[in-house]
Parts: C-alpha cells; structure tokens; sequence
C-alpha cells in the first residue's frame, strides 16, 4: 500500500525529474511525452516498483542512456557515485524511513556519521525530491548517485527485511 505522502512525493519527484531531463538535453519532450502516458497509468495503478520516469526511460522506452545521466550529474551537480552492490545495508538506517517514501524517491540511506546522512539516490535531479528529505533529515545531506537498477536490486532485498519488521510491530514484539 501506497501512503499519500509517497503518492505526492513520487508525482512531484518525477515530474521535476522530467522537466530537467528535456532541459539538459537527456532526453527529447517526444521521449517524454511517451514516458509520461506509461508513468500516469502505472501511478494510477499505485504500481511503486514501476511507476517511475526514469525507470521507463532506462528500460521500458530506452530513450536514456544511464552511463550518459550519471556523467552529465558527475559534472553539473555536487554528487559522488557509489555502488550499492559495494555496501552493506545498515537496516536499522533504512527501516527508519516507510519503504513507499525510500521507492517514491529512489533513495536509499547508506550511512549516519555524527548527525549527517549519506544519501544514494537515482533521483538527484528532482528538486521536490531533494527537499523533502533534506526537510526530513534536517539538511544534513550528502548526495550520492548510483546507477538506477541497483536500487531495484536493492528494494527487492529490503522488503522481506520490512515485512518482517512490519510483521513484528503487528504481533508486538521488540525488535
């Protein structure tokens, strides 16, 4: 189940992901335009796992080249990149967040060092994106990009850790 607030959240990301695909030449208004009638009709569907504009342009359509999105942030934004596949998950980091909020923005927290979080995301270039998690963390942000299906990988090993999780809250227990 989708919340509202990862509803908003994953409208508002993507749309301004979208927009600053075309402005930076990543894509065509065409690609967009294409992108955009699978988009609505997966968040129609409440679809988290697919409902994504870049997810779409990366796979679906294959209009967006990832090594090309990566290099264009490399040189235009303050990000590193990282490997998810290179990390450990810290589970007591991520399950402070509801799972629908880390999929509607394609972020994951990957560290917490003395008040400050280390972020990957696939969604840097998404404005409503970056300000809700600095609003949610205080602004005490270090961004990371990584390549978009890792963070699919990665979702998909975390839900069973959130079932749990889920499951124990349900049934009372500590954890």
């Amino acid at each position: 189940m989708i919340s509202a607030e990862a509803s908003r959240l994953m409208l508002k990301a993507n749309r301004v992901l979208g927009t600053r695909l075309v402005e930076s030449g990543l894509v065509t208004n065409e690609d967009m335009d294409r992108a955009n009638e699978l988009f609505i009709e997966l968040a129609r569907a409440k679809d988290l796992r697919r409902a994504s504009l870049l997810r779409i342009l990366l796979f679906e359509n294959q209009t967006l080249l990832e090594e090309s999105l990566l290099d264009y942030q490399l040189e235009e934004f303050p990000v590193g990149a990282i490997l998810l596949e290179n990390y450990q998950m810290n589970h007591e980091l991520i399950l402070q967040h509801p799972l629908d909020l880390l999929r509607a923005s394609w972020t994951l927290p990957i560290d917490l060092v003395q008040g400050r979080w280390f972020l990957a995301t696939a969604y840097y270039m998404s404005d409503p994106m970056r300000a809700f998690w600095e609003e949610r963390l205080n602004g005490r942000i270090t961004w990371y990009i990584c390549p978009f299906g890792q963070f699919e990988t990665s979702f998909e090993e975390l839900q069973p850790v959130f079932d749990q999780h889920l499951g124990a809250l349900t049934n009372g227990e500590e954890i």
